[in-house]
């Protein structure tokens, strides 16, 4: 008998689509509670390699812990060591091993997972059948009716021999792109996205990257093979994943304005790749197995889930960029308030009640999701304008992994995302670290224009020096998601701001050490940087005059004597400081000893977590931004063009 006509008329839940947000949604659902009827219709009657295969450390503590796939996911894929970006010459010529390159040196301590998407999918429906949840394959869904209030939603479905209407309290659009939900009500915006490009392919037989290089180069870092590495170039990025059945995901990312024809063809897509040294020498002796390529990758939506008792979740709701694989948090973010409203509405007897818990309550989780997006794309929009630049782009990864970290995770694992009482207490803060990240990318636009009209943009690529950037995160990696320590975290927060923003400056002014000194810590601070949120050449005087008062002071206060100080441009390259007597008595040898003292102070590093507290100056400047700004135009680009 055919499984469609088994099938009941009547569901508490139908899910439409059976790729990872719909399959994973319906196990949520159902570890949530035993007594709902759920169906999950899959058009496709088997499943194959997607994009979207590399997670990170929200996704996958929204797989352990959500949906208790820990075992499951250590037997069966690969775990993730980090993301992993190489810089190379222009021209593409450099070896691995004589690229600078920016990853980490063992696994990190939050699980992350390589997943084999088709292998997860199709083991995902076992898992929901075994629990009950009813998952038909092979059926399309070709027309839906959305009703109001509790009446019931009507979904007919169509096989090569069957159709059959059936109706469900909650319906959840998991379609992927083509959103059946659209024929319906129009969600997607392509305003205010990345115009970005994307082709990839499957490959089988590649080289082991752990084995290349010489043996210095393999020393330095555990498992590259398990890292989703980045090959960066001109506004783009090759991506290579590690897939637990031996593929291995190979893919391009790509701004569509610098390419004139972007390679979103086969032969196209591998001749690109072949440009590339390093990655040619990964594909000798591969084979392609499969290809698909995606014209314009993101899109942007003001709601995912509504009164009506519908709700998007997956590609049917918005989509970003995949440069810090955060397609997965998206998904858990959405599955989390779906899963949270379709529960509480069914198990609430008054439905007046329910309905009105909906209709307060959804508005706040839908701009939950729109400012996630808008957090996120701050994030990458940085990134990509000196994405192929060792010396910009390796602070700058380290700075938004440790932010990520600090923000994103640790709210995700303390359930605050859910918890709208705190979400709304919050807001300012995201207003004013949405505010702080368009000011950094504002210096960052204006120092590749410097950096590379002086010729100095690629000056540090073929170094082949190696950066973790565990640095930035190493003081709270293994507290994240402790409740009640929100100053704690806000003072990090500015103080790691402040440092990448001052590292930038140092890179644009070519001033080595600025962002690292000790007096530079405790004489340029948030307010400074807020008063000169361009800090360029002709501010240096200002610069210099600041940095030199706080060493005069230091000096003074540790020798019991009146000195000046003066720092200029030459002090940061040479260690030089010069010294006035400001009271005329000193001798000579006195005079030596104090410049010697001075010099030494002035050499001294520290950690950015060092830096005198912030946190009044940061309160005062978030609570005067609009709430205006969330909506803002993220690419800086297109509001200077």
């Amino acid at each position: 008998m055919n499984a469609v006509t088994l099938l009941k008329s009547e569901y508490d839940v139908i899910i439409i689509g059976g790729g990872w947000a719909g399959l994973t949604l319906a196990r949520q659902l159902r570890r949530g509670s035993r007594n709902i009827s759920i169906l999950v219709v899959e058009a496709n009657s088997k499943f194959r390699g997607k994009v979207g295969e590399a997670t990170v450390e929200m996704a996958g503590h929204y797989f352990i812990k959500q949906l208790g796939m820990v075992n499951y996911l250590y037997r069966n894929h690969l775990p993730k060591n980090g993301l992993r970006f190489f810089y190379d010459n222009p021209d593409h010529s450099l070896t691995l091993a004589e690229m600078s390159e920016h990853g980490t040196t063992s696994i990190p301590p939050h699980p992350a997972f390589q997943l084999d998407r088709a292998r997860l999918e199709a083991d995902l429906v076992d898992m929901n059948r075994d629990n009950g949840i009813e998952v038909i394959m092979g059926i399309k869904a070709t027309r839906l009716e959305i009703r109001q209030g509790d009446k019931r939603h009507s979904v007919e479905l169509s096989t090569e021999d069957n159709e059959i209407s059936v109706h469900a309290r909650w319906l959840i659009d998991c379609s992927g792109r083509n959103r059946i939900s659209r024929k319906h009500k129009k969600l997607t915006r392509l305003e205010n996205v990345p115009k970005h490009f994307s082709a990839w392919g499957r490959f089988r037989n590649i080289q082991d990257i752990d084995s290349m290089g010489n043996e210095a180069w393999r020393k330095r870092a555990y498992g590259r093979f398990l890292s989703t590495n980045h090959f960066a170039g001109n506004g783009y990025w090759i991506w290579v994943i590690p897939l637990s059945g031996g593929y291995t995901s190979i893919g391009v990312v790509g701004e569509k304005e610098k390419f004139n024809c972007p390679p979103t063809k086969k032969e196209n897509f591998l001749n690109f790749l072949m440009q590339y040294r390093a990655v040619s020498e990964l594909l000798q002796g591969a084979d392609i197995v499969d290809f698909e390529a995606w014209g314009q990758l993101a899109y942007r939506a003001d709601e995912f889930i509504f009164a009506e008792r519908w709700a998007t979740s997956g590609f049917s709701a918005m989509f970003l960029d995949p440069l810090f694989s955060g397609g997965g948090d998206m998904i858990a973010l959405f599955n989390d308030h779906i899963t949270k409203y379709v529960l509480k509405d069914i198990g609430e007897v008054d439905r007046d009640k329910a309905q009105k818990i909906l209709e307060t309550e959804l508005p706040i989780a839908n701009r939950t999701a729109k400012e996630f997006f808008q957090g996120l794309y701050a994030h990458v929009a940085n990134v990509y304008p000196i994405i192929d630049s060792a010396e910009l782009c390796s602070p700058l990864l380290a700075y938004n992994t440790a932010a990520y970290f600090l923000e994103i995770v640790w709210d995700y694992i303390s359930g605050s995302y859910l918890n709208q009482a705190y979400w709304q207490r919050k807001s300012y803060l995201r207003r004013g670290y949405m505010a702080l990240e368009l000011i950094l990318q504002n210096q960052l636009l204006a120092t590749v224009e410097i950096v590379k009209s002086e010729g100095r943009y690629y000056r540090k690529n073929s170094d082949g020096f190696f950066e973790s950037g565990a640095d930035y995160y190493k003081y709270f990696v293994y507290q994240m998601g402790i409740n009640g320590r929100d100053g704690w975290r806000i003072d990090l927060r500015i103080k790691l701001w402040v440092e990448i923003f001052l590292t930038i400056v140092q890179v644009k002014l070519d001033l080595p050490l600025l962002a690292n000194r000790m007096v530079v810590h405790n004489s340029i601070l948030l307010s400074d940087i807020l008063e000169k949120p361009t800090l360029n050449k002709k501010d240096e005087e200002w610069l210099f005059q600041k940095i030199s008062e706080k060493l005069s002071e230091i000096i003074s206060d540790q020798t019991n004597t009146k000195v000046r100080a003066f720092i200029s441009a030459d002090s940061f390259h040479t260690g030089v400081v010069n010294i006035s007597d400001s009271s005329g008595c000193l001798s000579e040898d006195e005079q030596k000893n104090i410049t010697k003292k001075a010099e030494a102070i002035w050499a001294q590093t520290q950690d950015y977590i060092a830096r005198p507290g912030m946190v009044a100056v940061f309160l005062a400047f978030a609570r005067s931004q609009p709430d205006s700004i969330m909506n803002a135009a993220i690419d800086q680009r297109k509001t200077q063009e």
